[in-house]
């Protein structure tokens, strides 16, 4: 079951042949090539499906502001990352059927300005994160701090990438085991991806 949520706005689309490609190389379903609008306005703690949502996958999602998402996971947990201002990334879950989360855990670190939204996507308990920070991010300038993250199992363990002066992954694509997970950039000039993979974490960007 593949899941997905987006506080705040993404900044583009995929290229239809790319998503062709990613699904032929093995990565499932390309999770994020089509963003979907952020819904929901309760808090995360009482996260409830909305019988007006479009589809399934709207109803897990909780965006309480353009810098914090909530994502119902496939298995009924669920996992909320925001983003603080003079702090940077913080994550928190609760398992299915639990009434209290976890205590909030800082992933990433940094006093550089936020840049909006929080994009969060699950495939068989594989989660994927992408945020953005920059400086004057708030004044309309590209990122210049961008997060790429995974857990799996608990979510207690996050694997966490930095890319600098770049303008921010735009989706993910898991592969349906979830093993696999790529980051992907459509630029002008081409196609830019992350891969991250459960034996080895993160790798190095490919470059068109």
């Amino acid at each position: 079951m593949n899941t997905r949520t987006t506080g705040g706005k993404r900044r583009g689309t995929l290229a239809a042949l790319a998503a062709v490609g990613l699904v032929a190389a093995g990565y499932g379903t390309a999770v994020g090539v089509t963003p979907e609008p952020a819904t929901g306005t309760d808090r995360p703690a009482s996260v409830s499906s909305d019988a007006s949502a479009a589809d399934a996958s709207a109803a897990d999602v909780s965006a309480v502001d353009d810098y914090e998402s909530t994502l119902k996971l496939s298995d009924g947990g669920q996992v909320t990352v925001r983003l603080v201002a003079d702090k940077g990334v913080q994550e928190r879950h609760r398992a299915a059927g639990a009434t209290t989360w976890s205590g909030w855990k800082t992933l990433y670190k940094t006093a550089t300005d936020r840049c909006q939204g929080v994009e969060l996507a699950e495939t068989n308990g594989t989660v994927s994160l992408i945020a953005d920070f920059g400086l004057y991010c708030s004044d309309g300038e590209p990122p210049t701090e961008s997060v790429a993250g995974v857990a799996q199992g608990d979510l207690t363990d996050w694997d966490i990438d930095i890319t600098e002066d770049f303008d921010g992954w735009e989706d993910t694509s898991i592969n349906d085991d979830g093993s696999r997970v790529l980051f992907l950039y459509n630029s002008d000039s081409g196609l830019y991806t992350l891969g991250w993979e459960q034996s080895e974490g993160f790798g190095k960007i490919s470059k068109p």
